[in-house]
């Protein structure tokens, strides 16, 4: 099962678990904190949350069928994520958006907010939100919508980023919610945006880049093509003399994102390579180094 799931989707049943765990934290804290307090999400959720509204309010309904907007939205992305990202990539995204869909419908919404204060349920489901996305994100699954169209057009247009797009459809939808509903709607909706972000950002380990030394006493061949192949990454090596016993040493050079340096360090745990490494975080990246978004 594990060789199946790597070979086929690049994903490991740890991924799966730590996906399906972050899909049912932000889907709860959708239901829970911010549907009851007629708030509005970023992206494409946030879109069918809208439309879902405007349908009921024009004729007077009252069903909630955001998470089927939700899904139809993400078909024809679904498609455009296959031919323009990778198939792994397609892959874990349906994996993901069916596992949030059936959550946003079978977690109850409750009537009223379960706290009074508004600024209270903007703060908890921001977190909780930006958390849930924190680890769909760290087992490089993905939440669709937006996220896809950002990286087709960023690995399009050098100077275009994820980031960028999202801000300009974010502000389209809280512009709308706010002519429909009114300011107070869109400035909560607003900041319950920024403290998802800021959450997304403090945990998310992909932001993260890593400088990593690797030195061994035996041409570190394993490595090198474990780096080329399963992280797909390039590194520099050469061969240099250690000076405590004058014997010969090989070292490795490699910039990573932390998510990348974990599944490396697991790697030399698992096949016991006798090597000694350092690393350094939050290290600045220029030139051709590639952010990754999708694998």
């Amino acid at each position: 099962m594990k060789n199946f799931l790597h070979k086929k989707f690049k994903w490991d049943l740890h991924e799966i678990v730590m996906d399906t765990i972050g899909v049912l934290l932000f889907s709860f804290s959708i239901n829970f904190f911010i549907e009851p307090s007629h708030l509005y999400s970023g992206g494409v959720l946030g879109l069918s949350q809208l439309l879902n509204n405007l349908f009921n309010d024009i004729f007077n309904l009252s069903n909630n069928i955001t998470s089927i907007i939700y899904f139809a939205f993400n078909v024809p992305l679904f498609i455009l994520a296959y031919f323009k990202i990778s198939k792994s990539f397609c892959y874990r995204t349906v994996y993901t958006i069916i596992v949030q869909t059936i959550a946003l419908m079978l977690i109850p919404i409750p009537k009223e907010m379960i706290v009074d204060e508004l600024l209270t349920n903007v703060l908890i489901g921001g977190t909780l939100v930006g958390i849930g996305c924190a680890l769909i994100l760290s087992s490089t699954g993905s939440t669709g919508g937006t996220d896809i169209i950002g990286i087709v057009l960023s690995n399009k247009y050098a100077k275009f980023s994820v980031g960028k797009f999202a801000m300009i459809f974010n502000f389209c939808i809280f512009g709308i919610s706010g002519i429909a509903y009114g300011l107070s709607t869109m400035i909560y909706s607003i900041m319950y945006s920024i403290v998802e972000n800021i959450s997304l950002d403090k945990l998310h380990e992909q932001n993260i880049s890593s400088s990593v030394l690797i030195f061994s006493k035996t041409k570190p061949n394993a490595i090198l093509k474990f780096i080329k192949d399963d992280l797909n990454r390039g590194a520099t090596w050469w061969k240099g003399t250690g000076e405590y016993k004058e014997t010969d040493t090989y070292i490795v050079y490699v910039a990573l994102s932390r998510y990348e340096l974990h599944k490396l360090e697991k790697f030399i745990k698992v096949t016991k390579q006798d090597v000694f490494l350092t690393k350094s975080d939050f290290v600045e990246v220029y030139g051709e180094y590639e952010k990754r978004l999708s694998k």
